[in-house]
């Protein structure tokens, strides 16, 4: 099975993801990005490392080459820039530090990458472990 690793950001159309369908109407609705949504991507059967950058979202995804195929084709052959390949053996990193996870069942599923600065002033991501999705990160509670 082969495995396609691809990054979309949702800032610039044409510059951040590609200014073509599907990826128009996946990534232009900011509160309803088909990556942020669980059922989706279980479904859809993708790893998914969602990020920040700035005021932006950023999800570096892992899917086989078939749903790439299936679902948005003009990825391998007009939108390559947006793949990332592994060098030397090593799981690819998007273009903003984020990492991918690898292509297996039991990665399926959306995972939180968070910022971090190391002591010599160094941005690194690390995923967040055991995130649930479905509660709410800020509450009203005092």
């Amino acid at each position: 099975m082969e495995i396609i690793y691809f990054e979309l950001n949702n800032w610039f159309c044409g510059r951040d993801y590609p200014n073509s369908e599907p990826f128009i109407g996946w990534m232009d609705r900011d509160l309803d990005i088909p990556f942020d949504n669980e059922d989706w991507v279980k479904e859809n059967k993708l790893v998914v490392v969602h990020s920040f950058v700035d005021m932006s979202q950023n999800y570096c995804i892992t899917a086989t080459r078939e749903w790439v195929e299936n679902n948005c084709p003009e990825l391998l052959t007009k939108y390559k820039e947006f793949i990332r390949y592994k060098k030397d053996g090593e799981l690819p990193k998007g273009r903003f530090g984020s990492p991918f996870l690898e292509y297996k069942e039991e990665n399926i599923g959306i995972y939180f990458a968070e910022e971090f600065r190391d002591n010599n002033g160094n941005w690194y991501y690390e995923i967040e472990e055991d995130v649930d999705v479905d509660e709410p990160k800020i509450s009203n509670e005092n």
